[in-house]
């Protein structure tokens, strides 16, 4: 009899430790997936409360340089400006811009230094070192924040 009591004990302290530990187990992962699901859903509101226009868009002479007008009218302020990628091209045909490029290369810059995007504010995106721009084709240009929101601008210069 005092030897099933004793086994009993031991059975019982043993499903305790067992119960606690799987307990710690899954509350690290409950923690885990908790904080995924935030960083998403804060991915998501971002994206959703970000938007921008291209307002306008002129070639100036001689012909291999574009500049843009471009409104940020969400309510998100854009961070990583340098990251934001610009394309353009004749529709169809549009190539990346890389920002800032030395060189004979296509690059874009802001006319004045931007490094948090405001809502409500308008900045002035200048492309260099185009290759020629004909007066008889259709161009296009598309700006996409960091986290992918874009806009596009259709356009014939001359």
């Amino acid at each position: 009899m005092g030897s099933a009591v004793i086994t009993e004990a031991i059975l019982l302290i043993a499903s305790v430790i067992i119960a606690g530990s799987l307990a710690g187990v899954v509350m690290t992962k409950v923690g885990t997936f908790q904080s995924t699901f935030t960083q998403t859903t804060e991915n998501q509101k971002q994206t959703v409360l970000t938007n921008i226009k291209i307002l306008y868009a002129q070639s100036t002479s001689p012909y291999n340089s574009v500049n843009a007008w471009v409104k940020n009218v969400g309510t998100y302020s854009i961070t990583n400006t340098q990251n934001i990628d610009v394309y353009f091209g004749q529709t169809g045909a549009m190539q990346r811009i890389v920002y800032n490029a030395p060189g004979p290369s296509p690059s874009w810059t802001f006319a004045s230094p931007v490094t948090s995007w405001d809502k409500a504010n308008t900045v002035q995106i200048n492309i260099s070192n185009l290759s020629a721009i004909s007066c008889s084709n259709v161009y296009e240009l598309q700006v996409t924040t960091p986290n992918g929101v874009s806009d596009d601008y259709f356009v014939t210069f001359c």
